[in-house]
């Protein structure tokens, strides 16, 4: 072989390092972003780690309200069905009275 094939070959080679240390420079950086996307992004693992959290937890939430409308629903049945109960209720609460009552507020005393 002379001199200029050799050279070539040299460049050949040259070539094919650089080439192969591009490919594996792109590879590995995209590798690098698909992970860090895949863990920190705004759809990623930690995300869905957190919101899976909230979702518990809210799912509890949601037994706690569904049990206190059915005893407020069942409180509201009674108010509609017993007539005491709802003027209970009124004088109560709201300090409502029938006509000709009197009502008397008594303030405690100070020490």
């Amino acid at each position: 072989m002379n001199r200029d094939t050799k050279s070539l070959w040299r460049q050949v080679r040259a070539e094919k390092k650089r080439r192969n240390y591009v490919f594996w420079t792109i590879t590995l950086l995209s590798l690098f972003y698909m992970f860090a996307v895949f863990m920190f992004g705004d759809m990623g693992y930690l995300n869905y780690r957190k919101l899976k959290g909230r979702s518990g937890s809210m799912k509890g939430q949601i037994t706690d309200v569904r049990q206190e409308n059915a005893r407020m629903k069942a409180l509201l049945e009674n108010y509609r069905k017993n007539d005491y109960l709802m003027e209970k209720h009124a004088r109560e609460e709201f300090g409502l009275a029938r006509k000709d009552e009197y009502i008397f507020l008594f303030e405690e005393e100070k020490k």
